[in-house]
């Protein structure tokens, strides 16, 4: 999806001091500036709690200026869904640049956040399952110079912890991209006993077609892929096909192994929405080991 955002006219902007908005609101702006795009929806799940407010706050920061808007094209008919980021305005206000991306970054960054809503879905706020949201702008270098996954997350329940790696495919790239991609985590995941690879893709058939294409990669037992609709239905209970074969299918939920690393400020949790209005700075240490 390519997307032109629109900001209003500055003359018409009302004033809005980011330093003095409360905890939520800083948290959405901060989270916003991670991520690079996200809905109503979704930051209504990993902040605000409430559709309708979240529909106000973004609405409020968009007539203020720090905020710019596109509309979803894929939304049903007669009823309108807008991506929101953080704009020019937005950046300077909070002492943040915007990272440069392709016209059509906006599909992918609102499909990397529902994957992650998909993992964290969860009755109780403050012990959801995702410890740990390390965003595509937070992720260079983690697996080493030749890897950047769209995003690191830890997932943790009662059973165990695992540490998931995220590529969002969309369904664009070629055979030879997808190669390259898929082989650099071959080293990354021999030498992570409790790292796997997600590989997210549009529909079933690319899923398949991703199955023959890692066929000969010797990517371990350790790499799969699933579809976006799956995961989102039923998160850690999705069904993933095995990327290297001869390996029975799993689910995210029969990956997860002793130890349980936990964070003190979990995705969508107060603690977390705290740390992001303070300018964010997770511990890693411990939740992205081996």
């Amino acid at each position: 999806m390519s997307a032109a955002f629109r900001t209003i006219e500055p003359g018409s902007a009302i004033e809005v001091d980011p330093d003095l908005l409360p905890t939520t609101d800083r948290a959405c702006l901060r989270l916003l500036v991670r991520c690079g795009a996200a809905t109503s929806a979704q930051v209504t799940q990993l902040v605000y709690n409430q559709i309708r407010h979240s529909q106000k706050r973004l609405l409020h920061f968009h007539k203020a200026g720090l905020l710019e808007r596109t509309t979803i094209a894929d939304t049903p008919p007669g009823r309108a869904e807008f991506a929101y980021r953080v704009g020019q305005i937005g950046h300077q206000r909070l002492g943040t640049r915007r990272t440069p991306a392709p016209a059509t970054y906006v599909r992918h960054a609102l499909d990397t956040v529902d994957a992650v809503c998909a993992l964290n879905r969860s009755r109780d706020r403050e012990h959801p399952p995702v410890q740990l949201w390390l965003t595509d702008t937070m992720t260079a270098n983690v697996l080493g110079q030749f890897v950047r996954p769209d995003s690191i997350a830890v997932v943790t329940t009662d059973a165990g912890s695992a540490v998931l790696a995220l590529e969002i495919d969309e369904g664009t790239e070629h055979r030879r991209t997808i190669r390259a991609k898929l082989a650099a985590y071959r080293r990354p995941l021999a030498t992570r006993p409790n790292w796997h690879l997600l590989v997210l893709v549009p529909r079933p058939i690319r899923a398949a077609w991703m199955v023959r294409v890692a066929a000969s990669l010797e990517l371990g037992p350790r790499s799969w892929v699933v579809t976006r609709t799956d995961l989102a239905r039923d998160s850690l209970d999705c069904v993933l096909q095995p990327l290297a074969p001869r390996l029975p299918p799993a689910s995210i939920r029969s990956l997860l192994q002793p130890p349980r690393r936990l964070s003190p400020a979990p995705v969508g949790s107060h603690a977390w929405l705290e740390l992001l209005a303070a300018g964010g700075g997770e511990t890693e240490d411990g939740a992205l080991g081996p």
